[in-house]
């Protein structure tokens, strides 16, 4: 899949773009501040709706105006998909998809997009809070079931938290926490078992990317690290066919530690255990990269990840979906930057730098090049599309 088209109206520092894009790698340079990140971060509203970083949507919209769009326009193996997201300083919303109104979950599926950026540095080594939402963000973006769930486990524990302080404060019985916990549990088991299921699968790619990337080195591996001990394997209380009476052997273990959990929990009126406390861990040759990678090492595992999640997501939707690299190849040297681009299996990859001899000559000669200066783009090379 790749993009061929994007347009963008007062997003960011971009008043007015309209740029026609060739699929295979696509380098975009400028200094710092001229608008490379805000043009994937525009990609990135057409692909899932919203921003990566944006933590309301009037941060997205160009100073003084009150409404931003984007327009793009997705090839993929068996069609071409238009994607328009209207953006109000309001906080409202209109996407449409081949020109009708769509919800945001609808786009689950149209354009896999798999974006690395300099935050994904962070939250290798920052707390579980953040390695959840890549999860929970990749996951959700390729698996509407996946979507559907994980957004009910957090109504459900949010209501339950409600429920937990009346209860500490004397206002109800610990009768009103059991529906809120059958939610949890119930759509909690469904969560947990597709983060284990979909980590399983991305720990070999994720270690075969860093392979790539390191030139071979210390080994990566991914694990996960749920907050309540249960076996997710297919033989988990079941005899490995029945995948109902996997979700049930898990509904019930995740049932019994919120019961068991009770009298903490209402101590400190949150919901203490579950998995919107779980964890990925990641470690190089059993080490935690985390506590003891150095910020290169570092690096290289959050660009592993990315890469696996694209693998995964490849394998899982049938279609390579757009990498989009933001500032990948600073603080690497020479041997690892031609991993990253040798470890990448896309049909597009959209890569910024400040400097575009950052990128290896012999992947430069084949790339189509876009120079950016003060929200303007401006094709240098260009292949044909």
């Amino acid at each position: 899949m790749h993009l061929s088209r994007l347009e963008l109206r007062e997003l960011r520092n971009y008043e007015t773009l309209a740029l026609e894009l060739p699929a295979g790698v696509i380098a975009v340079h400028g200094p710092n501040g001229a608008g490379k990140t805000n043009l994937l971060e525009g990609i990135c509203v057409a692909a899932v709706g919203e921003s990566p970083r944006a933590r309301t949507t009037d941060e997205l919209i160009r100073w003084r105006s009150q409404h931003g769009f984007v327009r793009a326009e997705f090839v993929n193996s068996e069609r071409r998909r238009r994607v328009e997201v209207g953006l109000a300083a309001s906080g409202r919303r209109q996407i449409k998809i081949d020109g009708v109104s769509r919800r945001r979950a609808d786009l689950i599926g149209v354009a896999p997009v798999v974006l690395f950026s300099a935050s994904d540095i962070e939250v290798l080594r920052g707390e579980p809070s953040g390695r959840r939402r890549l999860l929970d963000s990749e996951l959700s973006a390729i698996r509407r079931s996946y979507y559907y769930h994980v957004t009910r486990y957090r109504r459900a524990i949010e209501q339950r938290n409600r429920a937990l302080k009346e209860v500490r404060e004397r206002r109800s019985a610990e009768e009103a926490l059991t529906p809120w916990e059958n939610a949890a549990a119930r759509h909690g088991a469904h969560v947990m078992l597709d983060r284990s299921d979909f980590i399983a699968s991305l720990a070999p790619e994720a270690q075969r990317a860093h392979a790539t990337v390191t030139g071979g080195g210390r080994g990566l591996t991914v694990t996960y690290g749920p907050s309540i001990a249960i076996e997710t394997g297919q033989t988990a209380g079941t005899d490995g066919k029945d995948e109902a009476g996997r979700v049930e052997h898990v509904t019930r273990r995740v049932a019994a530690a919120l019961e068991e959990r009770r009298r903490v929990d209402v101590q400190y009126g949150t919901t203490t255990r579950g998995p919107h406390r779980d964890d990925i861990e990641l470690a190089l040759d059993g080490q935690s990269v985390r506590a003891f990678a150095s910020q290169g090492e570092q690096r290289s595992c959050a660009v592993a990840l990315r890469m696996g999640l694209a693998a995964v997501a490849h394998a899982m939707t049938g279609e390579a979906p757009l990498l989009l690299l933001d500032d990948v190849l600073s603080e690497l040297d020479e041997r690892h930057r031609r991993g990253v681009f040798a470890a990448c299996d896309a049909d597009q990859v959209i890569v910024t730098c400040c400097d575009r001899e950052d990128i290896p000559r012999d992947v430069l000669a084949e790339s189509s090049i876009f120079a950016v200066e003060n929200g303007e783009v401006t094709p240098h090379h260009a292949r044909p599309r």
